[in-house]
């Protein structure tokens, strides 16, 4: 018994992969982190992180002792979970980031909708177009919108979403037509970083697909701040359509080629792998998910 919480706290710096990740997602200092961790070998004799000033990894010991300590930990999680599924009002902090468009979308409605309905729980919410990486910062829980790659996070599919090359009016009223992809040529692109340098076109009503490359000069990692540089005239941009949908039905941006389809892409939420059923972020994500239908 005198032994638990020193494993609770290893499993969290063998998820976390430093004692600084752990310290910071656990509330206490790094110094106390490293207390039970060398408690814990003293008991056991025997080391179970190789230490370095690099980076940190479990011996053979560590990866037998993180597997029992990270079952034990969601052992009791889940219990914790049931208990207050069938109690008083869920109750805790949770940590967000989501992308920085979000914020324009109706994400911020549904978070408020989610607060009021659940008074005692509090929020952190990162508002950020940098993928961060959740286990070391601390996150309890990602929005992300894309596509995913292979993790040992767990993702739900929230939503597909839809995107549009658009232009401000005056830009198109002083550049040559556009009437089919290929005078796309013809034209500069506000790139969002991330994405694939190749946009697939599928005509409406048909089959027929063109893959076209138009000449870009600006590539950048805000959705809202390429939204803007078109608006100015910079040239065409594909955007999110719940971002630009206002901008368009206010004439301050117009669609391009709107006979024809650009890919959608999925919105997911995604944590990590050592969370209970019932849990404070699958609650939330469970709302957010509800209202979205």
């Amino acid at each position: 018994m005198d032994h638990l919480r020193a494993m609770a706290v290893f499993a969290r710096v063998a998820e976390a992969g430093s004692f600084r990740a752990a310290a910071s997602q656990l509330g206490i200092s790094a110094s106390v982190v490293s207390h039970h961790v060398t408690g814990l070998e003293r008991y056991l004799d025997t080391p179970l992180i190789y230490r370095s000033t690099r980076k940190l990894s479990l011996t053979r010991a560590g990866e037998q002792l993180a597997h029992s300590a990270q079952t034990m930990v969601e052992a009791a999680q889940q219990g914790l979970d049931q208990i207050g599924k069938t109690g008083a009002q869920p109750m805790g902090c949770l940590k967000i980031t989501a992308p920085a468009v979000f914020q324009y979308a109706q994400f911020v409605a549904r978070v408020s909708a989610f607060m009021i309905k659940h008074p005692k729980v509090e929020l952190k919410v990162n508002f950020s177009d940098q993928r961060h990486n959740i286990i070391e910062e601390g996150f309890d829980l990602a929005f992300r919108i894309g596509w995913l790659k292979d993790s040992s996070l767990k993702a739900r599919k929230l939503a597909d979403g839809g995107q549009l090359l658009c232009a401000s009016p005056d830009y198109l009223k002083d550049s040559p037509p556009i009437n089919h992809p290929a005078d796309m040529e013809r034209h500069e692109l506000v790139r969002l970083k991330g994405f694939a340098p190749g946009i697939q076109l599928t005509q409406r009503g048909t089959k027929k697909r063109r893959t076209i490359r138009p000449p870009h000069r600006v590539e950048i990692d805000s959705g809202f701040a390429a939204m803007r540089m078109v608006e100015q005239g910079c040239g065409i941009a594909m955007l999110p359509d719940f971002l630009v949908r206002d901008r368009i039905e206010a004439r301050k941006l117009q669609e391009v080629l709107p006979q024809w389809d650009t890919p959608s892409f999925g919105i997911y939420a995604v944590w990590p792998d050592n969370t209970g059923a019932n849990s404070l972020r699958r609650l939330f994500v469970d709302f957010i998910s509800e209202i979205a239908k």
